[in-house]
């Protein structure tokens, strides 16, 4: 399984520079259809680096064998609403899931870089072209297509607290995604739509167990575990971890790797070092980057710039293979700034980049 700390990591160089916010995180997928930008390369005279972005989708899942054994409390209403409900629910979804598991669609790529043009397509409705990006669609689904038909589920479960919290948050993180276009939000959206269409709405109580549901529902088996609707019927500790009252951590009984439930979600927070050569056993559990005061600078190394390189393709490996749990947004700013870098459009192939290599003082060094 694929850890949230390794799932997407945006090449927002350009944004570092200029002080814009980083959305998140981590690497892979293939290019998309309409990538938001072109890379362009490093020649002899007047070489130019240009962000490129290739994220993946986060795992950040419980799959549970039991979780068909009791009866999920679905909310008491009247028929019709329940089975509209059901329906618009699924369909949100789908849209949500087809955007994140089908390259196709790829909002990982699409929507990891805060700048990217695609998201109009989350703010307006209508004919949308736009030059060396995409041409003239009509766009039916924006952001507030989507938080109208969960207004319409909302409306007829209105005594129903915990439920109607549940749509309410997942309205919340879309109109904060659009916002401030954070993919990040985009995706905890999703989490909360596929426990309610899959673990209280839908499966298993329309597909019981031993019964398959449609091959198109992909990951019916897990249960992200972050509704409150659910809160408390499923809550159990991941395998291998014991629950702690006196701390409220989860503690796990080998590695000694703990995590705590924070608004729903399993989190390994901040300020807990974890060494790197236990990061495999940790499944199902959203892992933050650790605080920038936390490293310190090991050394500093020198490459060649040749020919074709970027400044991203460059930097990348190490941060990915040096720095666990590092945030890339400060660390692309240590490499500008090192570097005398203002503007990372423009590298030279020839010259000599400093690449620093950091360390987490939590490490204990033998």
């Amino acid at each position: 399984m694929r850890l949230w700390h390794k799932a997407v990591i945006p090449l927002l160089i350009l944004a570092v520079a200029s002080g814009c916010y980083l959305a998140f995180s981590k690497p892979e997928t293939k290019s998309a259809t309409n990538n938001q930008a072109q890379n362009t390369t490093a020649f002899e005279d007047a070489p130019t680096a240009q962000e490129d972005s290739s994220p993946e989708t986060p795992d950040v899942v419980i799959s549970k064998e039991d979780l068909h054994k009791s009866d999920v409390p679905l909310p008491d209403v009247k028929k019709e609403d329940l089975e509209k409900a059901k329906k618009t629910v699924h369909e949100l979804h789908m849209y949500f899931e087809s955007g994140f598991v089908y390259e196709a669609e790829n909002w990982i790529e699409k929507y990891s870089d805060p700048n990217s043009p695609g998201w109009v397509f989350w703010e307006k409705t209508g004919t949308i072209e736009i030059p060396g990006y995409t041409e003239k669609v009509y766009n039916e689904k924006d952001g507030n297509w989507y938080i109208q038909r969960l207004e319409e589920v909302k409306a007829a479960f209105a005594d129903k607290t915990a439920f109607t919290d549940d749509i309410t948050k997942a309205e919340e993180l879309i109109s904060e995604a659009v916002k401030n276009h954070d993919i990040k939000n985009l995706w905890y959206a999703h989490q909360v739509l596929h426990d309610l269409d899959y673990w209280v709405l839908n499966y298993p109580i329309q597909y019981p167990k031993g019964t398959a549901a449609p091959p198109d529902w992909k990951g019916v088996e897990t249960y992200f575990g972050v509704t409150k609707t659910l809160k408390g019927f499923y809550q159990t500790a991941l395998e291998g971890y014991i629950y702690d009252e006196q701390t409220g951590r989860y503690i796990n009984k080998i590695t000694g790797v703990w995590y705590v439930v924070k608004d729903g979600y399993k989190v390994i927070p901040p300020e807990e070092y974890i060494d790197r050569a236990k990061v495999e056993t940790i499944d199902g559990i959203n892992i933050t980057d650790r605080p920038n005061d936390v490293w310190k600078l090991k050394e500093i190394r020198e490459i060649t710039i040749k020919s074709g390189d970027t400044l991203v393709d460059i930097i990348n490996p190490y941060f990915m293979n040096e720095h666990f749990r590092m945030n890339y947004e400060w660390y692309a700013k240590q490499v500008l700034k090192l570097n005398n870098i203002t503007d990372p459009h423009y590298i030279k192939a020839g010259d000599t980049l400093k690449i620093p290599i950091y360390i987490d003082k939590g490490a204990k060094v033998n």
